[in-house]
């Protein structure tokens, strides 16, 4: 029996590795798995959760300190991709500082080149550092496993096992991280991705070697490929207070954080929908970020039903590492949640999202996107409107398959949901282009293809 440390930063983690089937392949191989979570406030639930004989759930400690909070900016700002610099951006017109701004614009042009970046990760490497140094006394580990791959705490926990000489596994907590997040300043001997636009990246960025690299899929799509989740159309709007009648928009909300004028839009639609413009009777069902809050929560609609998913821990607000958000709600995905999406997607007639991944979900089950591109009623320069985030590298790939209309206005919004109101096969190829492209394979073996990776990295 091996030992294998496991660690979970947030709920994207619970989501991704711990409740899709990876954390069940790993412990059904029979080894022995040191839980490493982050936050007191989770440790009992993890602990009830997820302990057993051969399931042991460790507080991991606070790692966010000067020195990594100086790594985490210089970290994302030497990406060498737009997303960076259009973050740089953001940053730059909400706080004014033009000497922050052209340092981290020179951490990103030095970014281009490999040399500057090997050479951050042996500074990184060589730093003295006894992080968890009890715990890889007590456990012993064969292996440690991170699945976020940038917050401080899997840094850290990398930089600690790599220097003991134990060997180590790594992904990223959503398909976007290697362009958008993460400079892989500490690079594992087996690294996992979940479509080949992401190993090209981290090859390119990453400086990965391929044969390190296994392309999994999606493991957190896996659900999608079996029935038994399911619920009928009249439990699931009886569960959402909806009308089973009427057609179903799922909308997500991102948060003001990122769209503050996703109230106007909302509020535009529900009176377009009150005034009979559209082809058929329809709803919205308003489902906001399970991490951030949005300024139209608590408002009253007359077509619109709010949903907020996700488990929360507590009402105590944490800093994000995400996109260095403060004020984020400590959350989690349960089994009940993670059915509950499912079928938010599969009664929803078609999806609208900003920029979301929600557009990989609807894709997985056969689910049109409308992506909003404009800012209510406000004409924004490029610099201060969210159509700037559909030039990320990440997420132009899904512009480019055309699958998915862009709209600019309230009147296109109204008429790309016209269009699949009348038309259900509106678009169908360009989606088949979109699922072949980005989601690799959604046959319900991602889980057990990303285990299998993480076991053969385990010493023999």
């Amino acid at each position: 029996m091996k030992t294998i440390f496991l660690t979970v930063y947030d709920g994207d983690t619970e989501k991704v590795i711990l409740r899709s089937g990876v954390f069940e392949q790993l412990h059904a191989a029979g080894h022995r798995i040191v839980l490493l979570v982050r936050g007191e406030d989770r440790l009992t639930y993890y602990r009830d959760t997820f302990g057993s004989e051969r399931v042991i759930v460790e507080l991991l400690p606070k790692a966010m300190t000067t020195a990594e909070y100086m790594w985490y900016h210089l970290g994302w700002n030497t990406l060498p991709t737009y997303s960076a610099f259009l973050r740089r951006r953001m940053k730059y017109q909400i706080h004014k500082k033009w000497v922050r701004y052209a340092l981290e614009s020179l951490a990103g042009f030095m970014g281009r080149f490999r040399l500057w970046r090997n050479f951050l990760r042996f500074i990184y490497k060589h730093q003295s550092d006894s992080y968890c140094a009890n715990y890889f006394e007590t456990y012993k580990p064969d292996m440690v496993f991170t699945p976020n791959m940038f917050s401080p705490e899997d840094m850290r926990m990398m930089r600690a096992a790599q220097s003991r000489g134990i060997p180590t596994a790594a992904t990223a907590k959503s398909w976007d991280v290697l362009t958008t997040k993460a400079f892989t300043r500490v690079r594992a001997d087996k690294f996992l991705v979940f479509n080949e636009f992401n190993r090209q990246e981290a090859i390119a960025i990453g400086d990965y070697n391929p044969s390190n690299i296994t392309v999994t899929g999606f493991p957190q799509f896996d659900i999608y490929a079996r029935d038994d989740w399911r619920v009928s159309r009249k439990a699931f709007c009886q569960k959402m207070n909806l009308d089973p009648e009427r057609q179903i928009i799922l909308m997500a909300i991102p948060g003001d954080w990122k769209t503050p004028y996703t109230k106007e839009i909302l509020k535009e639609l529900d009176r377009r929908i009150e005034a009979g413009v559209f082809a058929k009777p329809i709803q919205v069902l308003a489902r906001l970020h399970p991490k951030y809050a949005d300024s139209s929560e608590g408002d009253t609609y007359m077509h619109v039903v709010f949903d907020r998913p996700g488990t929360h821990f507590s009402d105590v607000r944490e800093f994000s590492v995400d996109m260095g958000i403060a004020n984020s709600y400590q959350w989690t995905f349960t089994d009940a949640d993670i059915t509950h999406l499912a079928n938010s997607i599969h009664h929803a007639d078609f999806i609208i999202n900003t920029e979301s991944t929600l557009t990989l979900d609807a894709a997985a089950l056969g689910k049109p996107s409308i992506l909003i591109g404009y800012d209510g009623g406000h004409t924004l320069p490029y610099w201060d409107s969210v159509a700037r985030v559909y030039e990320r590298e990440h997420y132009i790939h899904v512009v480019e398959t055309g699958a998915c209309p862009l709209v600019s206005s309230d009147d296109e919004l109204t008429e790309a949901i016209n269009r699949f109101l009348t038309d259900p096969e509106y678009l169908k190829e360009e989606r088949k282009t979109l699922f072949e492209n980005l989601l690799y394979k959604v046959d319900g073996k991602s889980a057990k293809r990303m285990a299998d990776a993480v076991l053969s990295v385990l010493p023999v």
